[in-house]
């Protein structure tokens, strides 16, 4: 049984998707195609719906059967935590639409995951995900240089934790 995962890093200007084959569980992977939704120059409520028209265009075209994404942390200030949380819920609008198992995964968790350690950096976990990707997938290393956008980068580091977590394979 093969599996199609969309990886998404929420946010209310800038957010990062990634979406991942999995022919079979614990073998390999392939990163079939990643982006960036910029809603940064739109004013609420207008960034909220080119989220989710971009995200939905994403979907459409890719129809994951997992969406994968980090929960909500405390750590943000008040007024980011509010549009973040605004975000969160146009997206998690439409794994609803699409019928999509949602998974969701604490920040700490995702990086846990990747790096073996809860407080990892941003390069930490690229260069974790080089390690893993170097030996589960053919074509996601390249998508991993020093350029490559930190949202587009943890969505695939989200996408790779739900690939990896064996509890989504569970009776599924």
């Amino acid at each position: 049984m093969s599996y199609r995962i969309l990886g998404v890093d929420p946010g209310s200007r800038l957010t990062g998707w990634a979406v991942l084959d999995l022919p079979s569980f614990g073998r390999t992977f392939n990163l079939i195609s990643c982006g960036l939704i910029d809603a940064k120059n739109k004013e609420f409520p207008s960034n909220l719906g080119k989220i989710y028209e971009e995200l939905r265009e994403v979907m459409e075209e890719y129809s994951p059967g997992i969406m994968s994404l980090e929960s909500v942390f405390s750590g943000v200030n008040p007024a980011s935590l509010i549009k973040l949380s605004q975000a969160r819920g146009v997206i998690c609008l439409l794994s609803s639409v699409f019928n999509i198992k949602l998974k969701e995964y604490s920040p700490r968790f995702v990086k846990k995951s990747i790096a073996g350690y809860g407080d990892a950096n941003k390069q930490q976990m690229k260069e974790a995900l080089n390690i893993i990707c170097a030996s589960k997938s053919s074509n996601i290393k390249a998508f991993l240089n020093d350029n490559m956008d930190s949202n587009i980068s943890d969505a695939l580091a989200i996408a790779v934790c739900c690939a990896t977590d064996m509890s989504n394979f569970i009776y599924s």
